[in-house]
């Protein structure tokens, strides 16, 4: 295993409006070069030993694939990750990390998936697999399964000058007024070759995926690192037509699939946070208008999509004025 000896020098890394300080790298989030800043982080990160159980979890599974086990009880949840590290993660705030064979850098990394969602609910910050990005009206999210082409719609707008809030996992928290707000994960864009070759940005990929080599980090030009009311949602799905369709669906149906695509929803019973995530979840559906988008499976071009949207997005800036 690498040293740990990073945990002398810890850095500090901002994600999801949270100031993180760890002793390990986090590849995925956007770090200082000059150390820690002054006052105390948000979370933190230390390395050290971690129970091998929690006494009476809420909830305890294994993941797909049989590679982790997790525990979880309101206020914290721990989770193994084979040949990795252990994690325990208390109050939104500490994670313990006990390596067991994994480096520092895959260490780290790992903090990006259920860990991080872990935490993320643990402060009251509901998670949605979807991308964000700004518009003039507010923050628009698009949601969809895996390869809906959440991404590459991100991508193509980012290309026109728009500003990313996050990728592929959106986090949402309610205002004073109980309004749904997006919150700036991180600038970190990941794109399928098919999608970086569909942009004709294949000078500018970065290295492959360490975690999902078949895809490339991609620069992002502009990033809000600011939060953002959420003005509209879109559910990307594939259709077998010529064209491309949006058409608007109701709260309920909105409702419905906003709960079908929570990041890591079996997390939510176990840490106690159903309520949070339906609080959060029907806010969207009743004040953010909500559309399908239909387009072809294949054989569409990235920038008529992006005109579609940038209309719809405008039209209901201005019914909404």
């Amino acid at each position: 295993m690498t040293s740990p000896a990073g945990c002398r020098f810890p850095r500090d890394y901002a994600a999801y409006g949270l100031r993180v300080r760890s002793p390990v790298p986090l590849p995925f989030a956007d770090g200082r070069e000059d150390g820690p800043a002054a006052g105390e982080p948000d979370v933190v990160v230390r390395l050290g030993a971690t129970p091998a159980a929690l006494p009476g979890p809420a909830d305890r599974r294994r993941t797909p694939g049989g590679h982790a086990v997790w525990e979880a009880a309101p206020g914290v949840f721990l989770i193994s990750l084979h040949g990795v590290a252990r994690y325990l993660v208390t109050g939104g705030r500490d994670v313990l990390v006990q390596p067991r064979g994994g480096g520092d850098r895959e260490i780290g990394m790992r903090l990006a998936g259920t860990v991080w969602a872990a935490l993320l609910l643990q402060r009251g910050i509901v998670t949605f697999h979807a991308s964000a990005v700004e518009f003039e009206a507010g923050a628009a999210l698009f949601l969809g399964r895996s390869g809906a082409g959440k991404s590459s719609l991100l991508g193509a707008l980012l290309k026109r000058g728009r500003a990313m809030l996050a990728d592929d996992v959106a986090g949402v928290v309610l205002d004073a007024g109980g309004r749904p707000v997006a919150l700036p994960a991180y600038p970190r864009l990941r794109l399928c070759a098919d999608a970086v070759e569909a942009l004709g940005w294949r000078g500018q990929a970065r290295e492959r995926e360490w975690m999902q080599p078949e895809k490339y980090r991609m620069p992002v030009p502009r990033f809000r690192a600011s939060p953002l009311r959420v003005c509209a949602l879109y559910l990307l799905a594939g259709g077998h037509g010529n064209g491309i369709e949006i058409e608007r669906v109701s709260p309920t149906v909105a409702f419905e699939t906003l709960g079908r695509h929570a990041w890591r929803k079996p997390l939510l019973s176990g840490l106690g946070r159903r309520q949070a995530h339906f609080r959060v979840a029907a806010a969207m559906a009743q004040q953010a208008p909500v559309a399908r988008v239909v387009r072809p499976e294949r054989s569409f071009r990235l920038d008529a999509l992006a005109d579609r949207i940038e209309a719809h997005v405008e039209e209901i800036s201005r019914a909404t004025a």
